[in-house]
């Protein structure tokens, strides 16, 4: 069995969440990540089975990275108004600290069948503390939808499509006008 090298491990992360932002997705392979990350073809099989073990190793670390500390940011809110900000500023900090990340995470999302169903489990459990938020909301008759689908469209997209449009400028998006954003769609989601 061949030795575990975390420096050449760490290489291929990058490489894989480079080529998912310079060509999509669809376009990793293990020779195309071992070519971008400097090592042998068959590198990247001592850390990964396949393309789907592989992904969904990635999902799952990117995911844990994502949702640390979300719970203690939504507890930051007094208010269910404050809680919710709090809940989506925290994804938009991720996004604009780690927005390689944050594409991988994206294209995932888009293409679930890449990862495996425990994959997706284990990420939709890590954000549970956002549902919570979300049913609390809910039962306190705050929100003019009760369909978590809509809500997660009303507050996230906004602020997903201020920075997609920034990424297609090579601009980063500024946590301030994120900030404005997310009041805006805290404020739009509240029954009034």
């Amino acid at each position: 069995m061949r030795k575990i090298d975390e420096r050449k491990k760490q290489l291929i992360e990058q490489a894989i969440l480079v080529i998912t932002k310079e060509e999509g997705i669809q376009g990793l392979s293990f020779g195309k990540i071992a070519k971008h990350a400097q090592v042998s073809s068959g590198t990247p099989y001592v850390y990964y089975k396949d393309k789907t073990d592989m992904l969904s190793k990635m999902f799952l670390q990117t995911k844990t990275l994502f949702d640390d500390h979300l719970q203690a940011d939504i507890d930051r809110g007094k208010t269910i108004s404050d809680r919710l900000f709090e809940g989506v500023m925290h994804f938009a900090r991720m996004y604009t600290n780690y927005p390689l990340q944050a594409i991988f995470i994206t294209a995932i999302r888009a293409n679930p069948g890449l990862v495996t169903k425990e994959a997706l489990d284990y990420g939709n459990r890590s954000a549970q503390p956002l549902n919570d938020l979300f049913d609390e909301a809910v039962k306190s008759d705050a929100l003019i939808t009760t369909n978590i689908e809509e809500a997660t469209v009303l507050l996230f997209g906004p602020f997903l499509m201020l920075i997609q449009e920034r990424l297609s400028a090579n601009q980063d998006a500024r946590l301030d006008e994120l900030e404005t954003v997310i009041h805006h769609s805290v404020d739009g989601i509240l029954k009034k």
